[in-house]
């Protein structure tokens, strides 16, 4: 989306941000994408650099990789305060989570909610010895807060436990203080926030703004402002908007993503909480928790958050990862201390590492670059991603759709407009069409995806280019049911190339199918340069090796209509 609005690049803009009801701000997102992708403009604009979609993923998530840096020495800070315990262990085990290698090198808000909580935390325990000094420390913590509850609403929940400390941590009579202080920052900064949003999601415009308008302030301010936290919570408060992205059990969170996310880290934690407990409340023995009550604060920070989180009945994995330092600077020290637990630590994380990072729906996005370095001369090109997450648009380097006929240039680049200047993208060697497009059919059934083809052909003719190439991206591991149910309807499906490795856990591949137990109907025999023929025997023929490898990548599909 910010790509969108920075270097002027056709994009799909996700449903949270829509602008009839959007329920996350632009500011925070903007604020660790913004700078790689002003950079690729200024060098574009002055150099003639020419921006590909390799360059485009790699600025955003290196510089999201370098923002995680804040983490690593939030973590060190502190497993130092909690007790004195081997920061550099905490930095070590910390690098080495797979957490870190895939979640915080992606631009995901949770993302950007770990790095805001990691700071938040950082500043938290840093103990200021001069009351003077109250007033930088309120301003920072209430400006943490407040970006991060604008860049998703459940930062609440994670901030809670850190800010009631801080807030009691001089003694009662400080409360107060500390509080005005606190509303003083946090209100402008919010009513910044708000301005922001409003007049981006077109809510309000400055230019035509009338002082009459001003008389009703409740009728401005439904009409004219837009509050994402308020609309965030206003749609997750309606059970059947949560229906749509999946029911959880209130129990998941406990007992299935905390040990997915942090494995042998979530066995000293539910240890941890056990002891507790029994301690406190079996043993009231208070003098304890007393001596203990750094370490019982960031256990609170965990336990906490999980608990309101789990009042939801949607829960993912990635909603937890925030308390990555949290735990690390909890139990790191009982990984190196172990050689069991290291090794558990290791094999847990190099297999997450494996699947998250490198296999997991890991075919999209080498999928869009070849479409974007292969641009078919003088047609348009429609692409389906069917059965697979949504498709980042953006890295095909189309040019945004105006009022007015774009036309390209000759010279097999596009002028994609951002402001007034002029960026030059990679776009093959041909020129792009305003006819390109690319649509994602994520859960659609294999009736709607043909569907949809069959209305692209009838609207063939009216394509002033001429007919334009069209092309399905689907998992390998339908390969046989999607050729077949495809020929049924009249639509001849040819490999043009294979993406390995990838693979859909909502749409694995089937033992059948890779033991050959049960033969798939031969619909048409695929002949291609870079692929081998599929029939029945030359399937079954194949190494189980290779059939594995066939049945995990993400094939395109040319579509001819016969």
């Amino acid at each position: 989306m910010f790509v969108g609005d920075i270097l002027g690049i056709k994009v799909v803009r996700a449903w949270e941000f829509n602008s009839t009801f959007p329920l996350r701000s632009i500011i925070p997102i903007y604020l660790s994408t913004a700078m790689p992708l002003l950079l690729l403009k200024t060098l574009s604009y002055l150099c003639g650099f020419v921006i590909s979609w390799y360059s485009l993923t790699v600025a955003v998530r290196l510089t999201i990789t370098l923002l995680g840096l804040i983490t690593d020495y939030s973590v060190m800070k502190l497993a130092g305060w909690v007790g004195g315990r081997d920061t550099v262990s905490a930095t070590v085990v910390m690098a080495t989570s797979y957490i870190s290698l895939v979640y915080y090198s992606r631009t995901l808000s949770n993302t950007v909610e770990s790095f805001l909580y990691a700071t938040l935390l950082y500043f938290i325990t840093r103990k200021s010895h001069k009351r003077i000094y109250d007033i930088p420390y309120a301003v920072v913590i209430s400006m943490l807060i407040v970006v991060g509850v604008f860049n998703r609403p459940t930062f609440v929940v994670y901030a809670v436990v850190p800010y009631l400390w801080w807030l009691f941590s001089d003694g009662v009579d400080r409360v107060i203080v500390k509080s005005v202080n606190s509303v003083v920052t946090a209100v402008p900064v919010s009513i910044l926030l708000i301005i922001c949003d409003s007049i981006y999601f077109g809510h309000l415009d400055i230019n035509n703004l009338d002082v009459a308008d001003l008389s009703d302030i409740m009728s401005f301010l439904s009409h004219n402002i837009t509050v994402t936290p308020l609309n965030f919570v206003l749609y997750n408060t309606q059970s059947g908007n949560l229906a749509e992205h999946g029911i959880h059990p209130r129990f998941t969170h406990f007992v299935v993503n905390i040990p997915l996310l942090f494995s042998v880290l979530s066995v000293c934690f539910f240890y941890d909480v056990l002891w507790w407990c029994m301690t406190v409340v079996w043993g009231r023995t208070w003098k304890v928790v007393s001596t203990y009550r750094r370490h019982l604060m960031l256990l609170g920070c965990c336990v906490v958050p999980v608990t309101l989180l789990s009042m939801f009945p949607h829960q993912e994995p990635r909603f937890l990862i925030p308390l990555l330092p949290v735990f690390m600077a909890l139990y790191a020290d009982k990984i190196t201390s172990a050689g069991g637990m290291l090794a558990l630590w290791v094999v847990a994380n190099l297999l997450g590492c494996l699947f998250y990072g490198c296999v997991h729906q890991a075919g999209v996005v080498p999928c869009l670059g070849y479409l974007q370095q292969t641009q078919p001369v003088a047609l348009d090109r429609h692409v389906i991603f069917w059965h697979t997450y949504t498709a980042p648009q953006h890295l095909l380097l189309l040019p945004q759709q105006y009022s007015g006929s774009q036309d390209p240039d000759h010279n097999g680049n596009s002028p994609v407009h951002a402001g007034n200047s002029p960026v030059t993208t990679h776009s093959g060697n041909s020129p792009v069409h305003t006819g390109n497009s690319l649509k994602s059919l994520e859960g659609n059934s294999v009736g709607d995806l043909i569907h949809h083809l069959t209305r692209i052909n009838s609207s063939q003719s009216s394509q002033r280019w001429g007919k334009p190439e069209v092309m399905v991206a689907a998992p390998s591991s339908e390969h046989h049911y999607l050729v077949c149910k495809a020929a049924e309807a009249g639509i001849r499906l040819d490999i043009s190339r294979s993406f390995w490795p990838h693979l859909s856990t909502e749409h694995p591949p089937n033992l059948d199918d890779i033991v050959c137990r049960v033969k798939a109907s031969r619909c048409h025999t695929i002949t291609d340069d870079n692929v081998d023929s599929d029939d029945d025997n030359a399937f079954c023929n194949r190494a189980l090796i290779d059939r594995i490898r066939f049945l995990t990548a993400l094939n395109l599909y040319r579509v001819t209509f016969l």
